[in-house]
């Protein structure tokens, strides 16, 4: 019920009560009539002097977690007033629900409090904007008033589907021996330097430092070569049918999983890298993110923040980008790629071939089992033919490309989304 409305029912109700005194008389209509009164001059004062110049500032411990991560969140609510306040609630519309707190403010106009949520699924988020409420004792009058969302959280793939015997391809250094960056004719180079004025402390190579006995920064030149390349194919037709029940693709987040421990992978073994995406958003505004100096930890938070927003393309032909001839001419020969898709499709097929003529090692990685789809509907392909996907399968092999199927490696499971205080 809104104040106006609130307004106008209390009125009815003095005036009425007010009438039957002045007409019958009576101790129990004249108390009727003072109490309506006071409730209708209370919703007024509450209403004209109640909170004003609301601030809610909220503070996570983390602005980017991983799947099946917790989030806790500090919020911090400071107000005027001119008036005590008996209570009030705050609604937030937060990524997991909303949730509600009660206050008990008398003169106070600061508090504070936390909740945590849980269960966030791969993506970008943001809170709704909320609602304030107070009112008087019985809750016969109360105000509202919207306060502000728009918080962003990031939740990310947490890569834990990735087998650790992958990353031994990578390692490129011994334990205890200096770190060499490969350059772009295969020779190797220091990675690290003696510290120069300028140089941030961010840098500094402290395992150099210790035997060295002088400051050791790593070097800011990057280099020029991929080492290897991450491609996540947003193609639909690389995916087979989501079940109605399922909110996430199974294939695809494995697809997203597997790009994002091979992110890390090469961070921790120092190894140069592009990450791509294929669907219209990775490609319609002309960034190619090209991910080489893996000293700094925002080029591995801008890898998973695109992954957080990968999503099955709503076409079959938005792969505009993945056809970019551009893309082929940029790598050097010899770079390691992976693929990562639930299944093959022509277009996929085609680029792979092309990429193999050129001299690029191309390994393929299915998420998803061959022909699932096909065997609940058996009519897609006629009875003696052999399957497309069987076809391009050999063709890949005969090219020198490596096909694996990771199906069976399970999807680290989000929970149910749900937020639940903490403390005061």
């Amino acid at each position: 019920m809104t104040a106006p409305v609130q307004w106008l029912f209390h009125a009815v109700l003095v005036a009425a009560f007010t009438s039957l005194y002045i007409w019958h008389g009576g101790k129990a209509a004249l108390f009727l009539s003072i109490m309506m009164s006071l409730i209708l001059i209370s919703g007024l004062i509450i209403h004209l002097l109640g909170p004003k110049r609301i601030r809610i500032r909220r503070q996570m411990n983390s602005e980017r977690i991983m799947v099946g991560e917790i989030v806790r969140v500090r919020v911090e609510v400071e107000f005027e007033s001119r008036i005590p306040l008996l209570w009030m609630v705050l609604c937030e519309d937060t990524p997991a629900g909303v949730h509600r707190k009660l206050f008990f403010p008398g003169n106070r106009r600061k508090f504070a409090y936390q909740y945590q949520m849980s269960g966030l699924r791969r993506g970008l988020y943001q809170w709704g904007s909320g609602q304030l409420y107070w009112g008087d004792a019985f809750g016969w009058n109360t105000v509202a008033a919207e306060t502000a969302g728009s918080t962003p959280l990031v939740v990310v793939p947490s890569g834990s589907t990735y087998a650790d015997r992958e990353s031994a391809s990578f390692a490129n250094t011994d334990e205890g021996a200096p770190i060499e960056r490969i350059t772009g004719q295969g020779s190797r180079s220091p990675e690290f330097r003696e510290y120069q004025p300028g140089d941030p402390m961010g840098r500094i190579h402290w395992k150099s430092t210790a035997k060295t006995g002088k400051l050791q920064t790593f070097l800011p030149e990057i280099s020029e070569s991929t080492s290897l390349g991450i491609i996540v194919y947003e193609g639909k037709t690389g995916y087979g049918r989501r079940t109605q029940e399922a909110k996430e693709h199974p294939a695809f987040e494995r697809a997203v999983n597997m790009a994002a421990r091979w992110v890390f992978t090469a961070v921790r073994d120092h190894v140069p890298y592009q990450l791509w995406r294929t669907g219209e958003d990775a490609g319609s505004n002309g960034e190619k993110y090209w991910l080489s100096d893996l000293i700094h930890a925002e080029h591995v938070n801008l890898s998973l923040d695109r992954l957080a927003q990968a999503n099955i393309a709503s076409a079959a032909s938005s792969v505009s980008s993945l056809l970019e001839p551009t893309m082929l001419d940029e790598w050097p020969t010899g770079t390691r790629v992976v693929v990562l898709t639930g299944r093959l499709d022509a277009v996929l097929t085609e680029w792979i071939l092309g990429a193999a003529e050129r001299g690029h090692e191309i390994e393929v990685q299915l998420t998803e089992t061959p022909f699932d789809e096909e065997k609940v509907t058996t009519n897609t392909v006629p009875e003696g033919a052999e399957h497309p996907s069987v076809q391009w399968t050999e063709q890949l092999r005969l090219s020198g490309v490596k096909i694996s199927t990771i199906a069976d490696s399970a999807v680290p499971s989000a929970g149910k989304a749900g937020v639940s205080d903490v403390g005061a």
